[in-house]
């Protein structure tokens, strides 16, 4: 009976129990439900909030920008990460195996996610107290640099986690290492691995050694901690670290761990950055600048873009250091600062680029070469001469240099002055050039009419502002040396505008050309006005205030230009090859002392251009062919070297006419300074010269003797100089002409009276 009851009471108990475990299961399966739920949830929105535009199939690192002379020298590298991309194919097996093997051992077996891994690092947290292992794999890491913050959340973590999911869908573990070697920081400015081999090792990354493999590898985890130029001993410490680990995985041996751990390491002398490591730093941010408005910041920083330039960075070292040490030659005459600016004036390409002497750019951005205002002196007057030959004046056309005064409504009356305070007489065109007389110039600026003179400025390229008055023929106006040496190269080029370049391509990462510029040129003077002004250019050379370069530096012409108040001083001149622009003066606007165009500017102007037109010939010299073919030069308008060559055809001797500097006409034998000028219906018209007279008969006897051809009833006239009793120059203030017995005539000039500028 006990049993039977007994058995009875467990029944009901046991149905109980299974009907308890029962309904608990049901709740379990429900909260299980709740939460794989509630997790699918949290991962379909997490998806849903992924970065916009996301596509990880195509992804692609951002890399650093070069901007490159035209002579294959790499400039800079611009960038928000400094990065050069390399394929799989040039990095070491070494360094793959070194960085799976401290990063992810397991990388090659897991799908995005470790498990095994994130167990081991909680596990060994939890032991320590503190978090000494990370979890994630690679490709989370990959994941969280390319598309996500660094900051601490789970939903971020999350996110981590779906987008590895994602990258291993879509890349190959070849590819996912690729990606990751060229994202990953290292320390010292460097990502990716080619160019941490530069910063650290000097080196390309297919070149480093095992152990130097090992050490950068190991940078990622703590890139300021194990930096090895700033602590070389922890950094050795991580590489052994990095060493063992791959020993313990296989991937090298116990001898080639022991040899690599005992390799001397040897790291590259650590690089100035960003701007300060530039080369033509003032050129390479003017194309910045100039590349940024056309495609915008993110694709200049972040496009591994390739910017072919116009420079020639043998001639930028050139320039930079004949700037540098001009300026200094003249800084006994209060000189701080200078600038230069080469165009090649048949394209408008930038050839050399310098704003400034001091040697440390980070300290001095100020680009005085393409940014500086200041008045161009006497250099502008080339626009007032311009105007008056294309208006019919010819370089022989004479002009009073006696003092003048203007008048104009109700203004304080205006006296220009000559520099050197000196007066009287008349001046052709081409003396008034070469000898920069204000008065004259003045006085044509007034004849041709002052917005003339603006007109012909704006069509040589001119695009400051121009105030309408007549000291603008002495350059009271303001403009950048960039600008006055490019309106130059209109005359260098026969009357060819060619708007300034500094870019020649643009082109992607994998050479896909982007843009491409081609000269921009447009005929604005007839080639008769533009060689009608070389001649006075080249007088300017051959006998007036830039008869320095006469001999130095063939075929030069140019102008020199000093403020009135010596505030700043200029020589911009040519050559066919070359249109280069000086100034040097003082930033603040202080007056230098006893420095000219002639002593401050064409010392430096002769240095550079006596070895860049060198230079030029030798990068634009035609290429060696084996069979030549006639061409039309007619059907050729874009060949630079033809344009080059025509641009400033070689007149022959018989074309050529001697004329007298002093007097204007064709020179005789008898004459002192001359200078050669292309035959023409202008000087057909001249008269032989009437100061010096053709050549006497050498030693006739006394009553043999007959007069030169100049001579009146046996008397001479000649111009004399009233302070020194010589034949007068040009540079005299005052002389009058005296008559003299024939042989009794004094034969030698005026050494008393020099030009200033």
């Amino acid at each position: 009976m006990r049993g039977r009851e007994r058995r009875r009471t467990r029944r009901p108990f046991r149905r109980r129990l299974r009907v308890f475990v029962m309904y608990v299961e049901v709740v379990a399966l429900v909260l299980l439900a709740i939460v794989l739920g509630s997790i699918a949830y949290a991962f379909w929105s997490l998806s849903r909030n992924l970065p916009s535009g996301l596509d990880v199939a195509q992804y692609s690192p951002t890399e650093a920008t070069k901007i490159i002379s035209s002579d294959g020298v790499v400039l800079a590298n611009i960038f928000e990460e400094n990065r050069e991309i390399v394929p799989i194919t040039d990095i070491p097996d070494d360094l793959q195996h070194a960085t799976v093997a401290i990063e992810d051992s397991r990388f090659y077996n897991h799908v995005g996610i470790d498990v095994r891994g994130i167990g081991r690092a909680l596990m060994e947290n939890l032991r320590t107290g503190h978090i000494s292992q990370g979890g994630s794999t690679l490709t989370q890491q990959l994941a969280r640099n390319v598309y996500l913050t660094r900051e601490k959340k789970l939903s971020r973590k999350l996110q981590e986690i779906i987008l590895a999911l994602k990258i291993e869908r879509n890349f190959s573990k070849e590819q996912i290492l690729e990606l990751y070697l060229n994202q990953v920081y290292y320390g010292s400015g460097a990502y990716g691995v080619q160019t941490a081999a530069n910063v650290y090792f000097g080196k390309n990354v297919k070149d480093l050694t095992l152990a130097e493999c090992a050490l950068i590898a190991g940078l990622p985890q703590k890139p300021s901690v194990f930096n090895p130029h700033e602590n070389l001993e922890a950094a050795v410490a991580r590489r052994d670290v990095v060493l063992a680990r791959m020993e313990e995985l296989g991937y090298i041996t116990d001898e080639q761990c022991e040899s690599a751990k005992n390799e001397q390491v040897e790291l590259a002398r650590l690089k100035p950055k960003g701007i300060a490591k530039y080369k033509a730093p003032w050129f390479v941010t003017y194309v910045i600048k100039e590349v940024t408005k056309d495609l915008g910041p993110d694709q200049v920083y972040r496009g591994g873009l390739r910017i072919y330039t116009t420079l020639n960075y043998e001639m930028q070292e050139i320039a930079e250091k004949a700037l540098r040490e001009g300026v200094a030659r003249s800084k006994y005459g209060n000189v701080s600062q200078g600038a230069l600016v080469s165009i090649e004036p048949q394209t408008g390409h930038i050839k050399a680029m310098v704003g400034g002497v001091n040697p440390d750019f980070a300290k001095d951005q100020f680009n005085r070469a393409a940014q500086a205002r200041r008045q161009p002196g006497s250099s502008f007057k080339a626009f007032v001469y311009t105007a008056a030959i294309d208006n019919g004046y010819d370089p022989y056309y004479r002009v009073s240099n006696s003092r003048i005064t203007f008048n104009s409504g109700g203004s304080k009356p205006w006296t220009p002055k000559n520099y050197n305070g000196r007066y009287g007489g008349t001046y052709s065109l081409t003396q008034a050039v070469a000898q920069s007389v204000n008065v004259v110039a003045v006085r044509m600026a007034e004849k041709v009419g002052i917005d003339e003179v603006i007109k012909y400025a704006r069509l040589c390229g001119i695009q400051s502002d121009l105030p309408r008055n007549l000291s603008l023929a002495l350059g009271s106006a303001v403009v950048t040396p960039l600008e006055l040496t490019s309106a130059y190269g209109v005359f260098a080029a026969r009357g060819m505008r060619a708007e300034p370049i500094c870019v020649i391509k643009i082109t992607d990462r994998e050479g896909s050309i982007i843009k491409e510029n081609t000269p921009q040129t447009a005929q604005v003077l007839s080639q008769q006005t533009a060689d009608a002004m070389s001649e006075m250019f080249r007088a300017v050379v051959t006998s007036g205030t830039g008869r320095r370069v006469r001999y130095s530096v063939p075929n030069a012409h140019g102008k020199t230009g000093t403020t009135n108040e010596d505030k700043d001083a200029w020589f911009v001149g040519y050559t066919p090859e070359l249109v280069t622009g000086v100034w040097v003066g003082n930033d603040n606007s202080t007056a230098m002392r006893n420095i000219w165009g002639s002593t401050g500017c064409l010392p430096i102007w002769e240095e550079f251009m006596k070895k860049g037109v060198g230079i030029y010939k030798r990068e634009h010299a035609p290429k060696q062919e084996t069979a030549p073919v006639a061409v039309d030069p007619s059907k050729q308008p874009g060949d630079r070297n033809r344009r080059t060559n025509e641009t400033t055809p070689q007149q022959p001797e018989s074309n050529m006419v001697t004329i007298c500097v002093q007097s204007g006409e064709i020179a005789t034998p008898n004459c002192g300074a001359t200078y050669k000028v292309n035959a023409s219906a202008a000087t057909a018209q001249l008269a032989t010269c009437t100061v010096h007279g053709p050549r006497r008969s050498p030693a006739p006897e006394p009553t043999q003797a007959k007069p030169p051809d100049n001579t009146q009833d046996g008397y001479v006239a000649l111009p004399i100089c009233s302070d020194s009793g010589r034949i007068a120059t040009i540079y005299c203030p005052e002389w009058r002409t005296r008559r003299f017995r024939a042989g009794e005539a004094p034969t030698q000039l005026c050494t008393t009276h020099k030009p200033r500028e």
